[in-house]
């Protein structure tokens, strides 16, 4: 920063610092909101994607307990298990 005699602010570097103060006042504003509804879009788009992938999980973990209680039950009418 410039600074006048003495070392003593200037009128720019007072300009600057309230620009500069402005600015980050006004940070949330700067969000447009097609930019918010882009942000909301992505979300949802990735929220789905992972809701599909852990409903693939669950029904992939189903299948397997259903072929593990399917083998338990065929061992136990045939006597294996006991």
């Amino acid at each position: 920063m410039g600074s006048g005699q003495n070392g003593q602010l200037t009128f720019i570097d007072l300009l600057s610092m309230m620009s500069f103060l402005i600015g980050l006042m006004n940070l949330e504003e700067n969000l447009t909101q097609g930019d918010k509804q882009d942000l909301m879009t992505e979300f949802d788009t990735k929220a789905s994607i992972l809701l599909k992938e852990i409903h693939q999980h669950l029904a992939d973990q189903d299948t397997k307990l259903t072929q593990i209680v399917t083998l338990l039950e065929r061992g136990k009418t045939n006597g294996k298990l006991d």
